[in-house]
């Protein structure tokens, strides 16, 4: 009979010397925590948009694009933990963050009654920058969230067929004229009638997910929203 050996004291050895680190203060996180330290989460600047049926996330698209709602998570300024959090989400491959704040984000929407969409989808990138990225970080957000809405993520519903200049350092106008007709719905039928809520990591202008938007609208959804991690 062969013998069975414990190994589970090199796993606490490891953590002894490269334990996890909280992304928000780089202190070491316990064994309880995951991905974001206690303190970090108290601290988070949550924007309750949500909870308002006009706020300045949803004032950016009035009169533009007819939706049922926008809101965002975290207010993103300079020198704050959301733009932390997002940086290391897009450019360091930490998709576990955008899980962790879609979930967090999940759960404040499920408790205050927001109705569950029948279909997130997630922003998409053109397919020759998301092999560079190697991931969206929109779709690991849509992950998160789906821990509690429990909503189909639909990640191929749309797609971008244009693969545009970044939106860094345009204005409104230009930022419009950059992301007009670079999206397309492959089937419309996956869309049609359903519920959907679109997502984003961070709203600035809003142009990206109003161009977006209206493709969706297309393809004639019973209601169309919008939620992103963050806005500028």
């Amino acid at each position: 009979m062969k013998q069975k050996y414990n190994f589970g004291w090199l796993s606490d050895f490891g953590k002894l010397f490269f334990p996890k680190i909280c992304i928000g203060c780089v202190q070491p996180l316990n064994a309880s925590e995951d991905t974001i330290c206690i303190n970090c989460l108290i601290k988070l600047p949550r924007t309750n948009y949500h909870r308002l049926e006009s706020n300045p996330v949803s004032n950016k698209f009035r009169g533009r694009i007819q939706i049922d709602s926008a809101s965002a998570f975290l207010y993103f300024a300079r020198g704050n933990s959301t733009r932390a959090f997002l940086h290391h989400l897009k450019y360091s491959g930490r998709q576990d963050i955008g899980k962790r704040l879609g979930a967090l984000y999940a759960k404040d929407l499920v408790n205050d009654g927001y109705p569950c969409p029948d279909v997130i989808i997630p922003l998409p990138l053109h397919p020759s920058k998301q092999r560079i990225r190697g991931f969206n970080q929109c779709t690991s957000i849509a992950e998160g969230l789906q821990k509690y809405l429990g909503s189909e993520i639909g990640s191929d519903f749309v797609k971008r067929i244009s693969n545009n200049s970044t939106q860094t350092k345009k204005g409104r106008f230009e930022r419009w004229e950059n992301v007009e007709r670079i999206f397309a719905i492959p089937n419309p039928d996956k869309i049609s009638g359903k519920n959907v809520l679109l997502i984003d990591d961070v709203v600035t202008t809003g142009s990206t997910l109003e161009a977006c938007g209206h493709t969706v609208l297309e393809a004639q959804p019973a209601k169309l929203s919008f939620l992103t991690l963050a806005t500028a």
